[in-house]
């Protein structure tokens, strides 16, 4: 039987990931260790340190079997981040484009978008990924009879990453084959220039 393992601390830092990193890690130590509803949010003290430790002090833990995780992690967001963090990230969500990264870079920075934000509709993300992918890869995906609006997540991604490896292998190929045309400048760009 395994021991279920404690989550690092969290000091409170209006960081997406270490907030949803304590999030998943907390609420598996507790759901796995069995503690009961009404102790779990006690339990997760522990391991609060900075601003964080100082809201559930404040505001928790006179009640704290009263709380429940759900409840006490939308509080401790509310608490830690600047009210216009979500806004923000709605703004970058806006202008997130693949722009030189790759399909692998831009999807994790779009999951992390997301998640901030809280787009969890399919439909949505689908759109909002299609739309931010370079206009070449979005060709491909037409090529293979995906559409933004019938697709499901996972197959555009699927799809976006095999249409960047077809278009480095066109590139590189184009490159061999015309080796007066072969770019000079570093660029980090996956896609052959048309002919």
């Amino acid at each position: 039987l395994l021991k279920p393992e404690p989550p690092e601390k969290y000091n409170g830092s209006a960081s997406v990931r270490d907030f949803m990193k304590f999030v998943t890690d907390g609420t598996s130590y507790v759901r796995d260790g069995r503690v009961a509803k009404k102790y779990r949010v006690s339990k997760l003290a522990r391991y609060l340190t900075g601003i964080a430790h100082d809201f559930y002090i404040s505001k928790v833990a006179d009640d704290v079997r009263n709380w429940r995780l759900k409840q006490f992690f939308t509080a401790l967001y509310n608490h830690c981040f600047p009210l216009t963090y979500r806004m923000d990230q709605r703004a970058k969500l806006d202008n997130c484009r693949q722009g030189e990264r790759t399909v692998r870079q831009h999807i994790t920075s779009l999951s992390e978008l997301f998640n901030t934000v809280g787009i969890t509709d399919e439909r949505d993300r689908v759109i909002r990924l299609w739309r931010s992918l370079s206009s070449r890869i979005q060709q491909e995906l037409w090529k293979e009879k995906l559409t933004p609006e019938t697709s499901l997540y996972d197959e555009v991604v699927n799809a976006a990453e095999l249409a960047e490896m077809i278009l480095a292998i066109g590139r590189r190929n184009y490159e061999q084959t015309n080796p007066n045309n072969r770019r000079n400048d570093n660029s980090k760009s996956y896609y052959h220039p048309l002919p």
